[in-house]
């Protein structure tokens, strides 16, 4: 199985040690089918103990089989290592999926990949906000417009788009160690102020609002100094 080896930064072909499979089946589900039970494959879920065979690490991976998607495995997970950097779990698939994208790349030196993924996880940050009309910069300014980010936020998405407009286009463009992991760290403190920091503060201000504990003129500073 190849996975990314946080330690050797890089790709490997990982040595299988042991797996442990546990059926899930949902019996009742069968028989309240017309499908002949005999010719259904069963769900499981397996966990797989692996080994880097470079640093001879550990993996532990996880993944379902099931009756849907043509009876194909879901793409395995790996639950050991992880990265440092967690996603928010409100935070959608998509925009998971480009960040993690762009810290495998970024753990392979595979840099103009890593700022092109980056780039992909800030438009994804627009669709979740249904600002989808125009290119990244109009829509970064509209984020900015309907009070989503601030303007150091705006600032530093831009930077992250001018980036990714060069790393996609000019083939003269190369990117540092340095470039690219100050751009991995902008994207991630982007993330996470929409959809941790920025929502938390507002769940803040409404339970204060709901207590009748801050005057209303309070509040609305308050809310003024999220959105400036």
């Amino acid at each position: 199985m190849i996975l990314n080896c946080l330690n050797c930064k890089a790709l490997v072909d990982a040595q299988e040690i042991s797996n442990y499979k546990n059926d899930i089946t949902d019996i009742d589900d069968y028989q309240s089918t017309s499908y002949d039970c005999n010719q259904l494959l069963s769900t499981y879920e397996e966990y797989t103990f692996l080994k880097c065979p470079l640093c001879l690490k550990p993996f532990l991976t996880y993944l379902i089989y099931n009756n849907d998607d043509v009876h194909k495995f879901r793409e395995a997970i790996t639950l050991y290592p992880v990265s440092d950097k967690i996603i928010n779990s409100e935070v959608s698939i998509s925009i998971k999926k480009a960040f993690d994208e762009a810290l495998c790349c970024f753990e392979n030196k595979i840099f103009t990949a890593c700022v092109i993924m980056c780039r992909k996880a800030i438009e994804g940050v627009c669709k979740e906000h249904k600002i989808e009309k125009g290119n990244l910069k109009d829509k970064l300014i509209l984020m900015k417009k309907e009070g989503i980010i601030d303007q150091n936020i705006f600032d530093w998405a831009d930077a992250l788009r001018l980036s990714g407009n060069d790393a996609a286009h000019d083939l003269d463009v190369t990117f540092s160690l340095e470039d690219a992991e100050d751009i991995i760290e902008f994207t991630y403190a982007i993330i996470e102020y929409v959809f941790t920091y920025r929502e938390k503060f507002l769940l803040f201000i409404e339970r204060k609002k709901s207590k009748n504990s801050l005057p209303t003129h309070d509040i609305e500073s308050r809310s003024i100094w999220l959105t400036t």
